[in-house]
C-alpha cells in the first residue's frame, strides 16, 4: 500500500501523519519550498511574526487535541490583557459591547449601553423580539437574512466586519448554511433571534460557573488559544511526529498530473517523474485540485472551479511604544466597509498575545481588505496604506521599526450562497474515483481546527479503503503487521 498526499499545509500534513500512524507509507508532495502552508511564524529582532493565522478557536476541539497528543500542550496559551475590539465609527473607535457571540448578544445591558448604535437603531433591533419566524428552506446570504430580522446598522457595524472578515467574503454573499447553521437552530427554537442570544449567553455562564466549582484553581484559557512560541510549532511537530513513523516529504515538487492506474492513481510530477499509488489525498485549494483532475475526472474538475476563491494580503507592522499616541487596551479594531479604505481589521498583537514583542515596541497586523485592486498593489502600496490606516488611527508619529508583508494569491476559498450544495457536489462526483479523497479549507471550515479535523477524516476514509484500518476505527491486522 502507499497514499500519495497533495499538499503540505495543515490538512495534507495532519492526513499524513494520521495514516502513518496505521501503517500506511505515504509521500507528501508540496509544491512550495517549505510545509505548513499559510501557517508561518518569523522570530526576529525580538518579535515573533505570525504570516498566517496567530490563533485557533478552543471551542473546537481538534486543534487542542492534536496539540496535546504532540505534547505541547504546556505551550497552549490565552490572550493576554482586556479582550475588548473596537470598530472604527465615523472616524472613532468605540468598543463592541461585552458579551457580543459571533453575531448575535448574550447580555441584554451592556448591548443597550452600546455607543455603537443610536437609540432608533437598537429599537429596531428590539423588533426581532415580536418578528414570526422568517428563515427560508433555502440557503440565503447571512446579511440578507439579518438584515431582516435586525436591520441594517448590526449588519454593517457588526456582522459585517466579524463574520465577512473572517471568511474574506461580503456578508451579503456569505452562506448561512456553510458559515453560522446555528441562527437556523436560534429561530426554530426561540424564534427571536435576540431571545435565543440571551438564552445561549445563561447557558454559556452556567457553564463556566460549574468548571470554576469543579477546578478552581484552573485558568481558563479563553475561545482563542495559540502556543506560546508562534503557530508554526503545531505544523513543525506534526512533520516531525509524521517523519518518524516514515512519511517521505518532498519540498519544491510539485504534481503536474493525477491518472486513473487499475484500482489506483498515477501522478506525475514537475521534475518529469511518476510513481503509482494506491490512493491519494488531494489536500489544496479547491481551485489547484481542479487542476489535478481536469483529465481523469472532468465533472469533479468542473464542481471544484465553482468554488470561488479570493486573496488574503497581511501587512505587519511594528513601531516604537512611545511614537503611539492611542491607548492601546484591548486587541484591536475592525473596519466596516462603510468606512471605506482598503483596511478590513488591525490586531494589536503585542498587546493580544504575551512576549510577541519588545516591551517598548508594539506589534500590529493589518489585514488588506479582498475587494477592488486592494490585493493586487504592489508591495509598496500595500505597506503605504496600511500604515496611513494604523498611523492615523492609534495617533502613531514616525517610521515603523519592523514591516512584513504576507500574500496568498487565490488561495482563501469564499463560502457564498449555496456553498454545502457545492462542496457535496464535489463529494459526489469525486466518488467516481475512489481512489481519490479532497480536504481542507475550501470544503467543510477554514480555521485550523477544522483542517486538521478534515484531514483526519480523510485518512480515516482511505485507509479504511485499503484495509489499514477497520470500519470500526480499531486498527486492522494489515496495520498491526505494517508497524511490526
Amino acid at each position: 500500500m502507499s497514499v500519495l498526499v497533495v499538499g503540505g499545509g495543515i490538512t495534507g500534513l495532519v492526513a499524513a501523519r494520521s495514516l502513518a500512524l496505521d501503517g500506511v507509507p505515504v509521500l507528501l508532495a508540496e509544491a512550495g519550498p517549505r510545509l505548513g502552508g499559510k501557517v508561518s511564524t518569523e522570530h526576529a529582532e525580538g518579535f515573533t511574526i505570525e504570516h498566517g493565522p496567530d490563533s485557533f478557536l478552543a471551542t473546537r476541539p481538534a486543534g487542542a487535541a492534536l496539540v496535546r497528543e504532540l505534547g505541547l500542550g504546556e505551550s497552549l496559551v490565552g490572550t493576554a490583557g482586556t479582550r475588548t475590539v473596537y470598530i472604527r465609527h465615523r472616524g472613532r473607535l468605540v468598543p463592541m459591547p461585552e458579551g457580543l457571540g459571533l453575531v448575535l448578544p448574550t447580555r441584554a445591558l451592556p448591548f443597550a449601553r452600546s455607543r455603537l448604535f443610536s437609540w432608533p437603531e437598537k429599537l429596531r433591533m428590539a423588533q426581532d423580539l415580536l418578528a414570526p419566524r422568517s428563515m427560508p428552506a433555502d440557503d440565503i446570504a447571512v446579511g440578507v437574512y439579518l438584515r431582516g430580522r435586525l436591520g441594517n446598522p448590526l449588519v454593517e457595524r457588526l456582522a459585517g466586519p466579524l463574520v465577512g472578515g473572517v471568511y474574506g467574503t461580503p456578508i451579503d454573499e456569505l452562506s448561512l448554511d456553510a458559515v453560522v447553521p446555528t441562527l437556523r437552530t436560534a429561530e426554530r427554537e426561540h424564534r427571536s433571534l435576540l431571545l435565543a442570544g440571551l438564552a445561549d449567553g445563561r447557558k454559556m455562564r452556567a457553564a463556566a460557573a460549574r468548571r470554576a466549582e469543579a477546578n478552581p484553581r484552573a485558568k481558563p484559557l479563553g475561545v482563542f488559544v495559540t502556543l506560546r512560541g508562534g503557530l508554526e510549532g503545531l505544523t513543525a511537530a506534526v512533520a516531525a511526529s509524521a517523519a518518524e513513523r516514515g512519511v517521505d516529504f518532498r519540498t519544491d515538487f510539485g504534481v503536474r498530473w493525477l491518472a486513473r492506474s487499475g484500482a489506483g492513481v498515477s501522478a506525475g510530477f514537475a521534475d518529469g517523474s511518476t510513481a503509482q499509488f494506491d490512493a491519494v489525498v488531494i489536500a489544496t485549494p479547491a481551485n489547484a485540485a481542479a487542476v489535478l483532475l481536469d483529465e481523469a475526472l472532468p465533472a469533479a474538475a468542473r464542481r471544484l472551479e465553482a468554488i470561488p476563491h479570493g486573496t488574503s494580503v497581511l501587512v505587519t507592522l511594528a513601531y516604537p511604544r512611545d511614537r503611539v499616541g492611542h491607548d492601546l487596551r484591548g486587541h484591536g479594531y475592525l473596519v466596516p466597509r462603510a468606512e471605506g479604505g482598503p483596511i478590513a481589521a488591525c490586531t494589536w498583537s503585542s498587546e493580544k498575545w504575551t512576549g510577541r514583542a519588545p516591551a517598548d515596541t508594539v506589534l500590529l497586523r493589518m489585514f488588506i481588505r479582498d475587494e477592488g485592486p486592494s490585493t493586487t498593489l504592489p508591495e509598496a502600496a500595500l505597506v503605504g496604506a496600511a500604515r496611513a490606516d494604523a498611523e492615523r488611527t492609534l495617533s502613531i508619529a514616525g517610521e515603523p521599526v519592523l514591516v512584513r508583508t504576507a500574500r496568498y494569491e487565490h488561495a482563501m476559498p469564499r463560502y457564498t450562497v449555496g456553498h454545502l450544495d457545492r462542496v457535496a457536489a464535489v463529494e459526489a462526483a469525486v466518488e467516481a474515483w475512489p481512489a481519490v479523497t479532497v480536504a481542507g479549507a475550501s470544503y467543510r471550515g477554514v480555521g485550523l481546527p477544522d483542517c486538521i479535523a478534515q484531514g483526519q477524516a480523510a485518512a480515516l476514509r482511505v485507509a479504511e479503503r485499503l484495509g489499514a484500518r477497520a470500519p470500526s476505527g480499531e486498527p486492522s491486522i494489515a496495520a498491526a503487521v505494517a508497524r511490526g
